[in-house]
């Protein structure tokens, strides 16, 4: 059995990877200051009144993070928030 990189994932990240690159060109056209750029991951689950199975097991284990989810993905954050440093 082969256990090398996925040549479908790497097309599908390199893609991504080239999605990113514009637009973070495209901030910096207008003017934008990149110096202080964060990428910050995030999931946007079900609300909290939803019933599907998954909600349900969240609240009776009383663990939010097991709750459905709707999107996943990332935001760009730049200038000068009030950001927590990491």
């Amino acid at each position: 059995m082969f256990f090398g990189k996925d040549p479908r994932g790497e097309a599908i990240v390199e893609m991504a990877m080239k999605q990113v690159k514009k637009m973070l060109i495209d901030m910096q056209k207008e003017g934008k200051d990149l110096t202080r750029l964060k990428l910050k991951k995030f999931q946007k689950t079900h609300y909290t009144s939803c019933a599907c199975p998954k909600c349900v097991e969240a609240k009776r284990k009383n663990n939010p993070h097991l709750r459905g989810l709707l999107e996943e993905g990332f935001k760009v954050y730049v200038g000068e928030g009030e950001g927590e440093d990491e």
